[in-house]
């Protein structure tokens, strides 16, 4: 755990916020900057650049004069998502309007910032059921191929797992996944894309029933077994997966394709913290130093991204101060280049199994005991205290 001090509150979980209509900039440079709120300003169903579908809440900010029944009435062809008005001044039948049109709040501008973002927040919440979020979704991402990022997620997971976590492992990589490779699993039979093809509603007992069980205690949400099956999960299911999940696990890690594209960015907006895996190379540091500054245009806030070194002490690779200084950031996380890790992909089994003291599975415990150590995790404390309960568990 952390130091002797005051500990911070915990994150309770990243709400998207479609932030639309005419009066917007009244309430953006108020709510920009907020950890608890992830901005995407709409400006309608012509903009491609805006995932509309994957919100969790529409904020839409117009005049008192506005016709707000047809602003509203655009915007439920768009998406799902509930609907908080924020208003220029007031009107005769506000209420009555409101009511009719099922929008979730009415905020009268001016208004404090904690006051609309607690709005949005309760609006999301019930959209998810009530459902408390403190688990954590720990992005591991690249933006080229062969860094050994799905090594890491999988491993980081089955760690998380052995610590008494509830863990689920997500493969994103949609069309060319390798987490069930990595994990041994022979074509499973349940797969992201089975869980969102299937009809009906996505609730916590339905996602159990396509989770794969594995003997570490982790869960496993395997890729499409085909690529073309990929193409058709689309964001909003995605964000639904998320979003369930994060009411029922401690941890949810998440190994992504090597690009920004859908899923990869909607999960991008539900995450609390980002391993971005470098090796190396020339290459895999120019694409690291550009993917840095995509998040930056993103709006992700850049303290919750933690450079990692992987293969470190390569043959003719840079040195861990060489990374540093060509990418423009601190490296966080060093793991060394190690045979054991492509013999445990070659058996089936997660390096920090097939070989638990060899210097890439010793670093990743390492990695796994910063994360769950620091007192701003929200799995921290309750990690700690499940292992206190099982007797003659040591680690």
């Amino acid at each position: 755990m952390a130091a002797d001090g005051p500990v911070p509150a915990r994150p309770r979980g990243r709400v998207v916020v479609l932030v639309s209509g005419p009066e917007r900039e009244q309430l953006l440079p108020h709510l920009t900057g907020r950890r608890d709120l992830v901005l995407r300003t709409y400006t309608g169903p012509s903009d491609p650049r805006v995932p509309i579908e994957s919100a969790d809440v529409v904020l839409h900010v117009a005049s008192a004069d506005a016709p707000i029944a047809n602003d509203v009435a655009a915007l439920r062809e768009q998406t799902r998502a509930p609907i908080v008005l924020a208003l220029v001044g007031s009107r005769e039948g506000l209420v009555d309007e409101a009511l009719e049109a099922s929008l979730s709040d009415i905020l009268i501008l001016p208004q404090p910032p904690d006051v609309v973002a607690f709005a949005l927040r309760k609006a999301a919440r019930e959209r998810a059921g009530g459902q408390a979020r403190l688990s954590r979704v720990i992005m591991v991402s690249s933006t080229k191929g062969g860094t050994g990022k799905t090594s890491i997620a999988v491993n980081l997971a089955v760690e998380l797992a052995g610590v008494r976590l509830r863990t689920l492992l997500i493969d994103l990589d949609v069309q060319f996944g390798d987490v069930g490779i990595v994990l041994g699993l022979d074509r499973p039979e349940k797969t992201l894309y089975d869980l969102t093809a299937s009809p009906g509603e996505l609730d916590p007992e339905k996602l159990r029933g396509y989770v794969i069980a594995h003997h570490t205690g982790l869960h496993i949400l395997p890729a499409p077994l085909r690529p073309e099956v990929g193409e058709n999960i689309d964001a909003t299911k995605i964000a639904a997966v998320l979003q369930t999940a994060r009411g029922m696990y401690d941890a949810i890690v998440v190994d992504t394709a090597p690009l920004f594209d859908g899923p990869m960015l909607t999960a991008l907006d539900r995450s609390d913290q980002l391993l971005l895996v470098s090796t190396p190379d020339v290459p895999s540091m120019k694409n690291i130093r550009l993917a840095l500054q995509t998040l930056e245009l993103l709006g992700f806030p850049l303290e919750r991204v933690a450079l990692v070194a992987n293969r470190a002490g390569m043959a003719g690779g840079a040195s861990v101060g060489e990374m540093a200084d060509t990418i423009g950031r601190e490296v966080r996380f060093v793991l060394a280049e190690d045979a054991a890790v492509p013999a445990s992909i070659n058996s089936g089994v997660p390096a920090v199994l097939y070989e638990p003291r060899s210097r890439f599975s010793r670093a990743l415990k390492a990695l796994v005991g910063t994360l769950v150590g620091r007192a701003d995790a929200p799995f921290a404390e309750r990690g700690v205290e499940r292992r206190r309960r099982i007797p003659g568990l040591q680690r």
